[in-house]
């Protein structure tokens, strides 16, 4: 049986109606409830500061002194300048309850001892800062020498995340004197009173809404037949594939309006089918264009007497900037390098593939300098002047060895002293590649002395500018100190897992920002 559109346009706008109110009133809600438990939060902190000095200083002229009439009298008149508060508590320093307002109603509390059981709780009464824990069980302490708002700490003055926007909180407590902590439970019966009268004016509003759709849809239909069959007929055309379908409506009002969308539809579905279309291409040629770079990474090491070398890279995209290879001249002598090209993707990726191709060529000059020189030539004149990289050439002398590198602007070596188990940094130097046209007096060639066990870690700028948060890098004093208390572990590869596991648990689920490449040598 068929359904008369009449009938459609009454369910249909109807439910319309009802999904877009109630969406509408979820997000409303949602975000009151956060305005709400923010106001409560912030009045409430005021408040408890304000008066928690107060309550331990009656509690000492009055219920210490055994007038608990006079005490309660005072706690009542708290209560009533707050109505979020629930229950207000005494506990001294080592953790005993001296009153608690939820119990003690009409005396002083005579019986056994009570103390803090809650550990955690009791950290926050022996805690120099005001302290507050969530519904959801996080405890805050608050810093007292902020002079710039609220900062936020853990228990060892620690700075943590600041408080998410909307969290309700379960109590607060003070530091109200040398002897006693405050401690203010929160009621939030009036957010939710206020949050049920919200609840009700906006069920009323969805009713009006669905009446005023049904009247809407009812006249609606009686003016739609002929323009809906147009627009029917253009959607199967459309379905079909044939996006130069138009549909032509006189009517001059909304339907008019709606046939004119239609066709723009149709024209904006040819053009993202185009679109689209491209964009498969375009990722597919991302695709291929990582598998090419992925090639240019050595798949096996050079083996090499004397040294002991394991490497990786991390991209932080498809395509990324950093580059590393080994090339091995005879049985004696062996040229690698890591470099960091500006920036990644595919710019950065296409520089790497040019500048691994020129170590390819010139790598048979013998003379690492040379090397540099020509390839920072070739890249000055080909390369764009806003994309430059980084590169540090190293050579393998087996026959003497030695280890000889030149640097060009690259991040410092780190080396190893097994002899005297310390880390320390190589010296820096030179120029990033592409920069100017002649580097032959700026770059030096640098000789590292390596005893047995030592490890040298060659890396780029992805590891020591890993972040954990917004605030906090990896930087070169923890990576430094992990070389030198790790310096003891067999082989290069074990040093470099060792190396990425303790990056990867600094960074935790923070984003890795750019390319981490990393070599790492040890003198047999």
């Amino acid at each position: 049986m068929q359904i008369r559109i009449r009938t459609k346009l009454l369910i249909g706008i109807s439910l319309l109606f009802v999904i877009l109110f109630s969406v509408a009133a979820y997000l409303f809600i949602t975000e009151k409830k956060r305005e709400l438990g923010d106001d409560i939060y912030l009045n409430s902190l005021s408040f408890v500061k304000l008066t928690a000095p107060i309550v331990a200083k009656d509690y000492d002229l009055y219920l210490a002194q055994n007038s608990f009439v006079y005490f309660n009298r005072e706690i009542q008149s708290i209560f009533k300048q707050n109505g979020d508060l629930a229950s207000i508590k005494v506990i001294s320093y080592p953790g005993e309850i001296l009153y608690d307002s939820a119990i003690d109603l009409d005396k002083k509390y005579s019986g056994p001892l009570r103390g803090v059981t809650d550990q955690l709780l009791l950290e926050q009464v022996q805690s120099e800062n005001i302290s507050f824990l969530t519904l959801n069980g996080d405890i805050f302490y608050l810093n007292d020498e902020a002079k710039n708002g609220d900062v936020f700490v853990d228990k060892d003055d620690n700075l943590i995340p600041d408080l998410t926007p909307g969290t309700l909180i379960d109590y607060f407590v003070i530091p109200a004197s040398e002897k006693h902590s405050i401690v203010y439970s929160v009621d939030y019966h009036n957010l939710d009173e206020r949050v049920a009268l919200i609840i009700n004016r906006i069920v009323y509003l969805v009713l009006f809404g669905v009446l005023l759709g049904v009247i809407w849809s009812f006249w609606m239909s009686l003016h739609l037949t002929k323009p809906v069959a147009l627009l029917v007929k253009g959607a199967e055309n459309i379905a079909k594939g044939d996006f130069k379908t138009r549909v032509n409506i006189k009517t001059h009002d909304e339907l008019k309006f709606l046939g004119d969308a239609f066709n723009r539809m149709a024209i904006d579905l040819a053009a993202s089918l185009d679109a689209k279309l491209y964009q498969e291409r375009i990722t597919r040629e991302l695709e291929l264009a990582k598998e090419i770079q992925a090639q240019l990474l050595p798949d096996v090491i050079p083996s090499i007497s004397g040294i002991e070398i394991s490497a990786d890279l991390i991209p932080a995209g498809e395509i990324g900037g950093d580059m590393y290879d080994f090339l091995k001249m005879d049985d004696n002598r062996l040229i690698f390098y890591l470099g960091d090209v500006t920036g990644h993707g595919v710019p950065a990726g296409i520089v790497s593939s040019i500048a691994s191709a020129l170590f390819y060529g010139f790598s048979g000059l013998g003379d690492l300098k040379k090397v540099m020189v020509d390839v920072n030539r070739v890249l000055n004149i080909k390369t764009l002047p806003s994309i430059f990289m980084t590169l540090c050439l190293m050579q393998w002398d087996a026959l003497n060895s030695k280890f000889h590198y030149v640097s060009a602007g690259h991040e410092q070596i780190i080396h190893y002293s097994a002899a005297n188990k310390t880390a320390t940094l190589a010296p820096a130097g030179g120029m990033a590649l592409g920069m100017i046209s002649d580097l032959s007096r700026i770059l030096k060639t640098e000789e590292v002395p390596l005893g047995s066990g030592d490890f040298l870690i060659v890396y780029s700028d992805g590891i020591p500018e890993a972040w954990k948060n917004r605030v906090e890098a990896y930087g070169m004093e923890r990576f430094t100190a992990f070389v030198q208390q790790n310096g003891g572990l067999p082989s290069a590869t074990a040093l470099r897992d060792a190396i990425l596991t303790d990056l990867r648990t600094f960074m935790g689920e923070y984003p890795q920002a750019d390319d981490i490449t990393i070599i790492v040598i040890k003198k047999l």
